[in-house]
């Protein structure tokens, strides 16, 4: 009998070829039920500690991967602990290597990704603070007040309602129309150039 006949008593033909998915042992089929009983419990985990739905899709692939990477036994009562500990784990490695590229991205020189644009040119810089300090000038004393506190003094508006002894709904309203009184002056200043 050739290696690739079946023997009489099997019922299907054994597949031989080695670069075809080895066949499921009761092991890995109960690490399979383990994982599909524990799913939605591992999402809920991941969805607490990661802000994206793609964050916890690729960390439950590697999860997966884990399951069939481990060579340690691991008794069955103990799987699924061990898959919530993975997946935890998982999404620290995750924050951590956020962590890492926002303090390389904080660390760059701002040129390097911000290619597009040049800098502006020292005579652009006072022309336009010049303009901004003039544009903040023909405010109303109460909004330039409340513009003053909130950007060159970095009042909280609570701060600022306070200090002026407005209600804070008062402090906010008086910033808005500010900005908007700014940002009209502004583009007409801009699109002047």
């Amino acid at each position: 009998m050739s290696e690739n006949t079946p023997d009489q008593g099997d019922s299907a033909p054994r597949r031989l070829d080695p670069e075809s998915d080895p066949p499921l042992t009761d092991d890995s089929i109960l690490w399979k039920q383990i994982f599909a009983q524990s799913e939605n419990g591992l999402r809920k985990l991941l969805a607490s500690k990661l802000p994206q739905p793609a964050d916890i899709d690729d960390c439950l692939q590697a999860v997966r991967l884990a399951v069939l990477q481990n060579s340690t036994p691991i008794p069955v009562p103990a799987r699924r602990a061990w898959l919530f500990r993975v997946a935890s784990n998982e999404a620290a490695l995750w924050w951590r290597r956020k962590s890492r590229a926002d303090r390389v991205m904080e660390a760059a020189p701002e040129s390097s990704y911000a290619i597009d644009r040049p800098p502006p040119a020292p005579i652009e810089q006072q022309e336009t603070q010049t303009r901004i300090r003039q544009a903040i000038e023909r405010l109303p004393r109460e909004q330039r007040e409340v513009v003053r506190l909130r950007l060159i003094e970095s009042l909280s508006f609570r701060q600022i309602a306070d200090q002026l002894e407005i209600p804070l709904g008062t402090a906010l309203t008086r910033m808005r129309r500010a900005m908007d009184q700014l940002r009209s002056d502004l583009e007409d200043f801009r699109d002047s150039r």
